[in-house]
């Protein structure tokens, strides 16, 4: 799971924020009910909100690795604690689309369309009433960034880059589909795609753990 090279890091990143990226949440939920009226500028600017708070979220845990958050004992809880987090979000990941629990939010009907700023704001009033945003950021992004800094504080940097990448890129895709009425994403194949990410979580969660209990 360490990394060896800031590219290595991005592509991490990418990777493993598409799971929780993808998952139906309320960001999900205020794209599909605005992108019918605001278009596909919708999905970037609601993420551009996000970002922001995520930006918070990185300088928070810069802050608290040169604290001591770095410490083997204190890596070692966060690796333990971000390897049960996956496993926990990965299995029910999988056993809601198996049994079909987990479905697109509906699009809403609604007259009037937002200004930039207001779905801007959407974006930070979503991702703060989202309480799985804390979980993962403080037990799975903090676990991986604890190994990564072998390579300088710059690997946090890129994990923010990798990470609101795979934000921008989903939301912006949904944001256009939902605008264009594609039929492609149907209920169907959301559910096979979070049965797929769930699966590379449960993945995640055991090298977290087997780096925990290898220390």
């Amino acid at each position: 799971m360490s990394a060896q090279s800031l590219p290595e890091v991005l592509v991490f990143a990418f990777v493993i924020s598409f799971g929780a990226v993808i998952s139906p949440g309320p960001v999900t939920a205020a794209i599909l009910s605005e992108a019918p009226r605001g278009g596909w500028r919708v999905g970037p600017l609601v993420a551009s909100g996000h970002a922001f708070l995520e930006l918070l979220m990185v300088l928070l845990i810069s802050v608290g690795f040169t604290t001591g958050m770095a410490t083997p004992v204190v890596r070692i809880v966060i690796a333990i604690a971000g390897g049960f987090v996956l496993l926990w979000i990965g299995t029910s990941h999988i056993y809601s689309a198996w049994k079909s629990r987990v479905h697109l939010p509906q699009v809403e009907g609604q007259l009037t369309k937002r200004s930039p700023f207001s779905l801007i704001a959407l974006g930070v009033i979503t991702t703060i009433s989202n309480p799985f945003w804390y979980t993962w950021w403080v037990t799975v992004a903090a676990g991986y960034l604890s190994q990564a800094l072998s390579l300088g504080y710059s690997a946090i940097g890129t994990f923010y880059l990798g990470h609101i990448l795979a934000d921008f890129a989903w939301d912006t895709t949904l944001s256009t589909a939902t605008n264009a009425s594609r039929p492609w994403l149907t209920d169907t194949r959301y559910r096979l795609l979070i049965m797929l990410t769930g699966g590379f979580m449960v993945y995640l969660g055991v090298v977290f753990l087997r780096s925990a209990f290898a220390s």
